[in-house]
């Protein structure tokens, strides 16, 4: 087994979901912004090297900004 990647537990723990409930997983994921590849089967594969930093904040989410409204006017 890869240690890339988390596991179905140690995923479904983060998102509070079933382990076998990949649907849930991965609307959390794009929902938080999270990066993935989905195996064959659907199951969201996250870098476990991402979760770290993501979780230790060496990662931020990015701010929310006000598009440039003045950029529309003519």
């Amino acid at each position: 087994m890869s240690t890339n990647y988390l596991t179905a537990i140690e995923l479904s723990e983060l998102i509070d979901c079933e382990k076998n409930s990949y649907a849930c997983m991965r609307r959390w994921l794009d929902r938080n912004g999270w990066p993935y590849a989905r195996s064959i089967t659907g199951f969201p594969k996250v870098s476990r090297a991402f979760h770290d930093a993501k979780m230790n904040g060496i990662i931020q989410a990015p701010l929310e900004q006000e598009p440039d409204f003045g950029a529309l006017a003519a």
